[in-house]
């Protein structure tokens, strides 16, 4: 392309190009001006399949971009946002499908934004609502846990290069909340609670030990990168430790059996005693013990 789009929607990928080719069609499906956005794909399989299936349907997009790069893991979240051109950089799951109607709304959005370039955030909490905050605190504890989830994340490029040029280390679990760390230094804050994408089953998901990366590895980033450097208070680092509790304890009884989902709940007495405090271990079975109650009565 030849001018800069307004929009970058990056989408690491693994294996997935049956997604792929979903999310691909609810995103073309909807008609919007292709000079105003762009697709980019980085694909850390050793495999084609998400290739041939690029160059076998979708070769006729120019604002369609695909890159197999040689990264592990979710490090192919930082390759697919510096793969991203455009003046915004939108981090997407491959599973996250665009309901209609959205990507105009996302590209009129960052219209009506780039001038004043505020941190725009996409909970899909489902409010029908936008929250404004001036200080990282306050929208840190607006999102709370939510910091670790890859499609709520976006960035202006502007940001992300003025990032990238740093000796930044992404952390190699969430090297997109490593980034949204960074941005303490912004003034103005867009947390957007509408939900514009629908998210559908992969065929298979997990493989780590959900305990250990989101107690042990996400709280010690928060502390670490934000509670000891003084761009949160305690008291907002209190509340994202007790929502991520509470994530934990839903998903032990939501997802621990789940046919094709494979997280690992070892150690969890121990990871979450030695991060948080023997107290805390006794609200995280607190709050196993109500979501238990409530998926008896569902």
């Amino acid at each position: 392309m030849n001018t800069q789009p307004l929009l970058s929607i990056c989408i690491p990928t693994f294996k997935r190009e049956y997604l792929i080719d979903q999310i691909l069609q609810t995103i073309y499906s909807q008609g919007c001006d292709n000079s105003l956005f762009e697709v980019c794909i980085t694909d850390n399989s050793e495999t084609d399949e998400t290739k041939d299936l690029i160059i076998g349907k979708y070769s006729d997009y120019e604002n369609l971009h695909y890159k197999k790069v040689y990264c592990k893991g979710f490090l192919n979240s930082t390759e697919a946002l510096k793969f991203g051109n455009g003046k915004f950089i939108k981090l997407h799951n491959d599973y996250s499908m665009f309901k209609e109607g959205s990507l105009q709304k996302l590209i009129d959005q960052v219209r009506d934004n780039q001038a004043e370039k505020p941190l725009i955030f996409y909970t899909l909490r489902g409010a029908k609502d936008t929250q404004s905050f001036t200080t990282f605190d306050s929208f840190m504890a607006s999102i709370n846990y939510l910091s670790t989830w890859s499609t709520s994340f976006a960035i202006w490029k502007e940001d992300l290069d003025k990032i990238l040029s740093t000796d930044i280390e992404p952390n190699y679990m969430y090297p997109h909340t490593s980034i949204l760390f960074k941005e303490y230094y912004k003034t103005s804050f867009l947390v957007d609670d509408n939900v514009y994408f629908e998210n559908v089953e992969p065929k298979k998901k997990g493989g780590y030990n959900l305990v250990d990366n989101f107690v042990r590895i996400y709280l010690d980033m928060v502390k670490t990168d934000l509670l000891n450097e003084g761009h949160i208070t305690s008291k907002t680092y209190d509340l994202i430790e007790k929502r991520i509790l509470r994530f934990v304890a839903s998903c032990y009884v939501n997802l621990k059996d789940k046919p094709n989902y494979s997280f690992k709940f070892d150690n969890m007495k121990e990871i979450v005693t030695d991060q948080c405090g023997a107290d805390k271990y006794k609200t995280l079975k607190f709050y196993i013990s109500v979501y238990k109650f409530l998926k008896v009565l569902k």
